[in-house]
């Protein structure tokens, strides 16, 4: 796609993780978002990782990287909108950093739609279940993303669902879909 940025998500706490901070886990030899990484880069303008601390590490990876505009860990739609922020393109590929099992085939899907219907927000799906963290968004949002979060909501298929959205089904792709979340989860898929 052309006009199209790319933001990865590494904002949260890691809980699950033992407070580590997942994107800089170490999965199959790197750390965890060096996969979606070099996924993402040859698709992309610019390469935003929106982070909560370790932010010189993510700055080796990404043209940029933000940071929440609201402290205390508010969500995934704070890091959006920290990418939306610094976005010069009219789309923004959203994805987190725990989703490390992501193809070209998948993305491919994700940009056809999107570019067939680029005012929508685009959301990959298995059927009716939204993944809304694997997204492309019109940067046009942001302002509207903005005073959401000042009015206190944090639900991203909330706040997907108040605009023109589509669903992209990749059911028989959702293996690629998997979070890894804990120490187990990372060990099973090694």
């Amino acid at each position: 796609m052309n006009n199209l940025s790319a933001v990865i998500l590494a904002g949260g706490q890691g809980q699950r993780m033992g407070g580590r901070d997942k994107g800089l886990v170490e999965f199959r030899d790197r750390p965890m978002i060096g996969h979606t990484v070099e996924l993402v880069r040859p698709h992309v303008d610019s390469l935003i990782i929106s982070c909560n601390r370790n932010e010189p590490r993510y700055q080796t990876l990404a043209d940029k990287t933000v940071v929440d505009p609201l402290d205390d860990f508010q969500g995934p739609l704070a890091g959006i909108l920290a990418g939306l922020s610094v976005c010069e393109t009219e789309l923004l590929l959203v994805l987190p950093c725990d989703t490390p099992l992501l193809s070209d085939e998948l993305l491919a899907r994700l940009f056809a739609a999107a570019a067939d219907k680029p005012d929508h927000i685009t959301v990959l799906a298995e059927g009716d279940e939204w993944h809304p963290l694997h997204s492309v968004i019109p940067a046009k949002h942001s302002s509207d993303l903005e005073r959401w979060l000042e009015g206190g909501q944090r639900a991203v298929q909330r706040w997907m669902r108040t605009h023109p959205f589509q669903l992209v089904d990749i059911s028989d792709l959702s293996e690629q879909l998997y979070n890894l979340n804990t120490p187990q989860e990372l060990t099973d898929r090694e």
